[in-house]
């Protein structure tokens, strides 16, 4: 069994995928920790244990979210410390959750496994969640710098794909739709597809007594949030739904108080309740009827997306309003698990939501068809692991 360091960008409250992966393969019998960047030093710095996983928060200088310069820095810092941790604690694998760690991953195959003992062999594992690249574009998609810096990054993430022993990515194409494993695909690379599936819910709590519209996961983008708005401005004043907001995210603070400006303008009510962890999803998905998983496509990556929250949601019985000519549209028009609307058209998203409320009455979705399970996708991890290593 090896000993496997995990790093990634954020400060892992946990970050869902990253701790089912390192769980799953602290089960299959490696040894596992986490290397964590708390970049607004809102964590404990004292390790923490998390099914059985070792997690180091990791605090450098300070990097606000939204501030680009100040995030960089901090994130040169924070990379060389995991360095120097690695040399300390040496591991037979690096596994990099998204291109912003990649260059630990790099050194520590090119160099710093052999600095830690000569002889030694280091595995660089590249697990990419999403197109990195897209991000820098979410503030401003026209933006000229954003463009050309966003080419710089992808020309960044072929040079680490085509450097590491193993891609893991967590899409691919069906009928008509590319997904993520495409783009490494069209660059002569053929990645490991683990879905970033939910785990089976132990129950399925029943429906709300009021209709509630859910969104349950980051809070990164005003403009999918405003679209929601405007849709249930459109509704008859009595057929408004309620509506139900959990997650953190760089965008927390300017939504909740549109949200709530809206809640009291538009008379709907309205429960927003910020972060939260994975042991309680089960409470907070009893408290919608829908989640809503439609996004700004501007960026190029949500085409090709299958957000979790949308996974999560069919798990627990719930349908889903995403996006139309995607990916996870394809989806859930091929297995009817709710709606697909397009972007910014608020019209088209209240008919929807209307539609849902006539649906669920009727019993409509009283069975869907099972999304992917973390216990296949998981298993397929430790698969694939079992190939590295041999």
């Amino acid at each position: 069994m090896a000993r496997i360091a995990m790093v990634v960008s954020n400060r892992h409250d946990p970050d869902v995928r990253v701790q089912k992966e390192a769980a799953t393969l602290t089960r299959a019998g490696h040894n596992v920790t986490i290397y964590a960047f708390d970049r607004e030093h809102n964590a404990s710095r004292l390790p923490e244990t998390m099914d059985g996983v070792r997690i180091e928060r990791i605090q450098v200088r300070e990097a606000p979210i939204g501030n680009l310069p100040l995030t960089m820095m901090g994130l040169v810092e924070f990379r060389a410390e995991v360095r120097r941790r690695l040399l300390a604690n040496p591991v037979q694998v690096v596994h990099c959750h998204d291109q912003d760690t990649c260059a630990v991953g790099l050194w520590w195959k090119q160099e710093g496994a052999e600095k830690s003992g000569p002889g030694s062999r280091g595995y660089f594992v590249f697990d990419a969640h999403d197109l990195y690249w897209t991000w820098l574009l979410m503030p401003d998609p026209k933006s000229l710098w954003r463009k050309c810096g966003a080419q710089v990054l992808k020309a960044q993430a072929f040079g680490y794909a085509r450097a590491a022993d193993l891609v893991i990515t967590v899409t691919e194409g069906s009928l008509r739709h590319p997904g993520l494993a495409e783009v490494f695909r069209g660059w002569g690379i053929e990645p490991e597809v683990i879905w970033n599936a939910p785990h089976v819910p132990e129950s399925v709590p029943g429906l709300p007594g009021r209709f509630t519209v859910g969104y349950i996961g980051s809070v990164r983008e005003p403009a999918m949030f405003n679209w929601l708005i405007s849709a249930i401005a459109a509704i008859p004043a009595k057929e408004r739904p309620a509506l139900f907001v959990a997650g953190g995210g760089a965008a927390e603070s300017v939504v909740t108080e549109n949200l709530q400006t809206a809640s009291e303008k538009l008379d709907f009510p309205l429960i927003v309740t910020g972060r939260f962890s994975l042991d309680e999803l089960p409470s907070l998905m009893a408290q919608t009827s829908i989640q809503y998983c439609l996004y700004p496509q501007d960026r190029g990556n949500i085409a090709r997306a299958m957000p979790v929250k949308l996974l999560e949601s069919i798990a627990y019985g719930r349908p889903v309003i995403g996006n139309a000519d995607t990916l996870m549209g394809e989806w859930i028009e091929r297995n009817k698990w709710g709606y697909q609307v397009p972007q910014a058209d608020p019209e088209a998203l209240a008919k929807a939501i209307r539609a849902a409320q006539v649906g669920l009455s009727r019993g409509d979705f009283s069975v869907l068809r099972e999304a992917p399970l973390w216990s296949d996708e998981g298993q397929k991890l430790v698969s694939v692991y079992e190939r590295l290593l041999k």
